[in-house]
């Protein structure tokens, strides 16, 4: 009990007199403050084809445009219609009727305006598959090309361009 008095006369007065200075000191909850914390998780495939972003309220989920259509193209590829019926599956698990936003981006390599059209042309191609889904029926899609904004990687280097070139589903929880 000695110890504990020599370190309580040891602390500052100040720290003394606080009020609630202990969480037991708290005579209900409505005394402590709240927080939020929003816990992000970021999964990508070992390939990087395929990135998932998981939020406090939304997911989204990005494909790099090398998985879903050729090269300078918004005609999706064979192995596109899987990948997204992939995600029109955890879409319709999540319950979720809020409308789902279909985001198109590029590389900053060529005009912008060839960039923004390219990726306006590329997320409607995946709204109109993702539409047509019956399990989906009930959720509204927005698709938007934004073109070379928002890069998630640097656009010096072709790794950096492969990243970038990608159209992400964002999924809101509500």
């Amino acid at each position: 009990m000695r110890l504990r008095n020599a370190a309580l006369a040891a602390l500052p007065a100040f720290l003394l007199a606080a009020p609630y200075a202990h969480a037991d000191e708290r005579k209900n909850t409505a005394d402590i403050p709240s927080r939020h914390y929003d816990i992000v998780s970021r999964v990508e495939s070992l390939d990087g084809a395929e990135r998932t972003v998981d939020q406090d309220k939304q997911v989204t989920y990005g494909l790099q445009s090398e998985v879903l259509f050729a090269k300078d193209s918004a005609e999706l590829s064979a192995q596109a219609q899987s990948r997204l019926d992939d995600i029109a599956t955890k879409i319709s698990r999540s319950g979720t009727t809020l409308p789902v936003k279909i985001n198109g981006y590029t590389d900053d390599l060529g005009s912008a305006g060839h960039g923004l059209s390219l990726s306006r042309d590329r997320a409607l191609a995946v709204l109109n598959v993702l539409e047509k889904d019956p399990r989906l029926t009930r959720i509204h899609f927005a698709a938007t090309g934004y073109g070379e904004k928002n890069p998630i990687a640097d656009n010096k280097s072709e790794s950096g361009r492969v990243k970038n070139r990608r159209v992400e589903i964002v999924v809101a929880r509500g």
